[in-house]
């Protein structure tokens, strides 16, 4: 089974590191290295993606050439389908070859570069040409292509061109479009057909006896991937979703009691049967608990509404089961779970590979380990999902000082909070306060109780004074006429001052407080009683007009 982003069924089969590095191969292809994955042999240019399902045929540049070849040959006397994307490049008129998916029994090391496709030669063969470019003298398309040839020859025109060309896409003549695409390709041995969809779509179909016509009756062959650049270049990239040949669920042996994880993805809707024993027969992960030995059998439909469908035989046999894991569970910072399956003459195999019976926990994840009887034969699997979560935080700020008739709203709002009490036994996460006093609240959820506190004060923030007289007369003392503040003045916005009569000796706008530039100097004025106003802004919020008299001493 596959893993990764693409995958439909997850086991262990995939390994992301590199295994060996092996000889150098010259058959078809100039003499270059092949590197074996746990799946493919990949040959010149190809490289494993960090997808452990996507590889790379071709960089983007030219004359590359790179393949893929599964090293266990596949029986053709048996039916498959193939699921997959294909990613063809981002270069499109002037983007080249394009991609083969082939079979041959010749050996895991091919590839000619150029119009090829990587695939040029390479007989007893069949493949399935998704092509990019056009080569006038192979008969093909202006438009990219799909077609199904034998025996590595491309050209259209030859009687080894099986079935098409035609247009790879059923809605665009072009599918270098830096998307990927999906294919599939579907082989039913006793029909002898062989078809091919490519964006959901049927595009061609070839009916014929492969196995005696092509592989002079030998079922056996390797398959896998080709690409090729030449003069012009894109990259080329298949990422595999679904194979018959590897996507299969292994049979499994549990004890009674126990308990057998399944998991697969990648699919839109999943439905197992029989539903007896699972705990959800429409997931993609549901756990089987049968009384006794079943077949489960499960149906996936992906994003074209393609079916896939896999079995697996849970045998129940040996001891009861004989470790428990426990609940789901919610641990506070700082706490260690101990996770202690310890059996007698028992392997043990959790699922980031450790192999130990007791697995020390301390971060939130779900935690899952297979343990084997060696005795009994007697397998048995659980997990459990483990939470961790700490004290809620809160601060309510430093004591605060307020006008008369502010209001402040205390928020102590968090979202591991589970529950809220503040000093007047109220449990809302805010609280609005317009009145002096000390204020407190605790926050409290599994881990324990936090609290904060506030003390908040009230004042007159209208205060001001003005002089009752002053005295021009520039001695340095009481020249100016102004207004003073020890903070609670924004703005003096209008200032006006009038003599008995009412005439207008002064005006300004928009002055500061307790600077004299902003007052009245008096000059030219005569000695006298004179009224004043003025508008002014308070840091509460509130403007004011307020007035008064000053006598003008010469």
């Amino acid at each position: 089974m596959l893993t990764g982003k693409h995958s439909i069924f997850q086991t262990s089969l995939f390994m992301k590191s590199r295994m060996a590095l092996l000889p150098a191969f010259c058959f078809f292809m100039a003499c270059s290295y092949s590197t074996v994955y746990a799946q493919f042999f990949l040959n010149g240019a190809a490289l494993q993606m960090s997808d452990s399902t996507c590889y790379q045929l071709t960089p983007e540049e030219n004359n590359s050439v790179g393949s893929i070849w599964n090293p266990e040959k596949i029986n053709l006397n048996e039916s498959f389908e193939v699921v997959l994307e294909v990613f063809l490049g981002c270069k499109g008129s002037d983007g080249a070859d394009g991609i083969v998916f082939g079979f041959q029994p010749v050996n895991t090391s091919i590839g000619t570069n150029g119009g090829s496709l990587g695939f040029g030669g390479v007989q007893p063969s069949i493949g399935i040409e998704i092509d990019t470019w056009e080569n006038t003298n192979n008969g093909d398309p202006v438009v990219d292509h799909i077609a199904i040839i034998k025996n590595g020859n491309l050209n259209h025109n030859s009687s080894t061109n099986l079935e098409g060309p035609v247009q790879a896409s059923a809605s665009a003549i072009d599918i270098e479009d830096c998307n990927y695409h999906d294919l599939r390709v579907s082989w039913n041995a006793d029909q002898q057909l062989l078809e091919v969809y490519f964006d959901c779509d049927w595009r061609l179909s070839y009916t014929g006896d492969i196995v005696d016509d092509i592989f002079g009756g030998d079922p056996w062959v390797y398959w896998g991937f080709t690409a090729a650049t030449g003069a012009f270049n894109n990259f080329h990239r298949v990422c595999l979703k679904y194979t018959t040949f590897l996507d299969e669920l292994e049979d499994v042996t549990m004890c009674p009691g126990g308990q057998v994880p399944f998991e697969i993805s990648d699919g839109v809707s999943y439905s197992w049967s029989p539903q007896e024993g699972l705990d959800d027969p429409f997931s993609a992960t549901p756990i089987a608990s049968p009384e006794e030995t079943t077949l489960y059998t499960v149906e996936i439909r992906d994003n074209c509404n393609y079916l896939f469908q896999d079995d697996v035989l849970v045998e129940v046999a040996g001891d009861s089961v004989f470790f428990d894991l426990g609940p789901d569970t919610m641990l506070c910072e700082s706490n260690l779970l101990n996770l202690d399956v310890t059996t007698p003459t028992a392997t043990y195999m959790w699922n980031d590979g450790s192999q130990e019976p007791v697995y020390n926990v301390s971060q939130s994840g779900t935690y899952m380990v297979t343990v084997t009887r060696t005795d009994t034969f007697c397998i048995s699997t659980d997990r459990v999902t483990v939470d961790y979560t700490e004290l809620p935080e809160v601060e309510l700020g430093g004591d605060a000082v307020l006008c008369f008739n502010q209001k402040i709203t205390l928020n102590a709002g968090h979202p591991l909070a589970e529950t809220y009490l503040w000093q007047d036994g109220s449990s809302g996460n805010f609280l609005e306060v317009s009145t002096p006093g000390y204020y407190w609240v605790e926050l409290s959820n599994t881990c324990g109780t936090i609290k904060d506190e506030i003390d908040i004060v009230f004042e007159d923030c209208r205060e001001f004074y003005v002089p009752n007289a002053f005295s021009p007369n520039f001695d340095g003392i009481n020249d100016y006429f102004l207004i003073y503040d020890d903070g609670d003045i924004v703005n003096i916005s209008h200032l006006t001052i009038f003599d008995r009569w009412g005439g207008l000796v002064y005006e300004n706008k928009n002055l500061v407080p307790n600077v004299e530039s902003s007052g009245w100097n008096g000059r030219d004025a005569a000695a006298g009683v004179y009224t004043w106003f003025a508008k002014i802004e308070f840091k509460d919020g509130k403007t004011v007009m307020e007035s008064g008299d000053v006598l003008l001493i010469r």
